[in-house]
C-alpha cells in the first residue's frame, strides 16, 4: 500500500509543480505588484531603478479613479443584464426540447450547442461581422424593413454594450439549457400527472410546479453565469477593446498595464486584486444563500 501510495504521489507530483508555476505563481506575484510602484521603467526587478512598496496607495489610487468606479459599475451592470438575458433563453430553450410534443429533441439539443463548440475568437469575429454597421447583415435587415438609421454597433457605446449582451448569451445558453434540462428530466411525472387532475394549466403546472422543483440547479447555474460575466475580458477585447475600456473592470486593468502611454504595472494589479476580492465576496454571499435555501426546504 505504502509503495502505491508513494507511486501515485511521484505520479501527481508534476501535475501540482504545473499548477503551482502557472497559476499559484503568478497570482501571489500579481498580489506583490499591487502594493509596489511597478510601472514601466522600473520594472523588471533587474532595471536601473528600484522596486519600491508604496502600501496601499494602488488601492487608494483606484477607488478614487472615476474610470475604475465607472467599470465597476457597467461591470455590475453588464453582469445584470446578461445573466438574465442567459438564464431567460437557457430556461426557454430547456422547457421546449424538453416537450414531448417536440420530434426530433436529441438533434436540435445537438445543433444547439455548437456555441461550445466552436472557438471563442471565430466566434467573436463572426458576430463582429454580424453587427458591422456598413455591411453587416443585422443593419441590413433593418434597412429592409425601412430603419434607415442603423444602430453603429462597433463604435456606439450604448449599441456595443447591447450587442455584446447578445454575443454573451449566445455563447453562455448552452451551459444554461444543459442544466435545465437536466434538472428537468428528474421532475417526476406523477407530479405534473396530478396537478393536471386538479385543473391547473400548463402556465399554472409551469410556475407553481416544475419551476420551483428546478430552482436549486437554475440558482446554482446562475451563480457560475454570473460569476463568468463579472470576468468579462475577452469578448470585448476582441470586439473593440478601446470602446469598452471604461466598461468592464478586467479590460481596465489590461488597459491600464498595457494600453496606457505610460503602463502603471502596480496599479494595474490592484484593479484585478479588488476584482477577484469582490469575486470571491460574491460567490461566497451567494453560496451562503444557497445553503440557507437549501436547509429552508429540507
Amino acid at each position: 500500500m505504502r509503495k502505491r501510495t508513494t507511486v501515485a504521489m511521484l505520479l501527481i507530483l508534476p501535475g501540482i509543480a504545473a499548477f503551482l508555476f502557472f497559476n499559484l505563481y503568478p497570482i501571489v506575484y500579481s498580489i506583490y505588484l499591487a502594493f509596489t510602484n511597478a510601472q514601466l521603467g522600473n520594472f523588471p526587478i533587474e532595471s536601473t531603478k528600484q522596486l519600491n512598496f508604496i502600501g496601499l496607495e494602488n488601492f487608494n489610487w483606484a477607488l478614487s479613479d472615476s474610470g475604475f468606479r465607472n467599470a465597476f459599475v457597467w461591470t455590475w451592470v453588464f453582469v445584470a443584464t446578461s445573466v438574465t438575458l442567459k438564464v431567460l433563453v437557457g430556461l426557454f430553450l430547456a422547457i421546449l426540447y424538453n416537450s414531448r410534443y417536440v420530434k426530433g429533441k436529441l438533434l436540435y439539443r445537438s445543433l444547439l450547442i455548437i456555441p461550445w463548440a466552436l472557438p471563442l475568437l471565430f466566434s467573436v469575429m463572426v458576430w463582429r461581422f454580424m453587427f458591422d454597421p456598413v455591411v453587416g447583415p443585422i443593419n441590413i435587415i433593418l434597412k429592409n424593413f425601412g430603419i434607415l438609421g442603423a444602430p453603429n454597433w462597433t463604435t456606439d457605446k450604448f449599441w456595443g454594450f447591447l450587442a455584446l449582451n447578445v454575443i454573451e448569451a449566445w455563447l453562455a445558453y448552452p451551459f444554461m439549457m444543459t442544466v435545465i434540462i437536466s434538472a428537468l428530466q428528474s421532475v417526476p411525472d406523477t407530479l405534473i400527472e396530478a396537478a393536471i387532475v386538479d385543473g391547473a394549466t400548463y402556465w399554472q403546472r409551469l410556475f407553481k410546479v416544475v419551476i420551483p422543483l428546478v430552482s436549486k440547479p437554475i440558482a446554482f447555474a446562475t451563480i457560475l453565469t454570473s460569476a463568468a460575466s463579472f470576468q468579462y475580458f475577452l469578448v470585448p477585447f476582441i470586439y473593440n477593446s478601446g470602446l469598452f475600456e471604461d466598461r468592464f473592470l478586467l479590460l481596465y486593468g489590461y488597459r491600464k498595464a498595457f494600453g496606457s502611454s505610460i503602463p502603471h504595472y502596480g496599479r494595474a494589479a490592484a484593479v484585478l486584486v479588488i476584482a477577484t476580492m469582490v469575486l470571491a465576496i460574491f460567490m461566497y454571499v451567494n453560496m451562503r444563500i444557497t445553503k440557507i435555501q437549501e436547509g429552508a426546504t429540507k
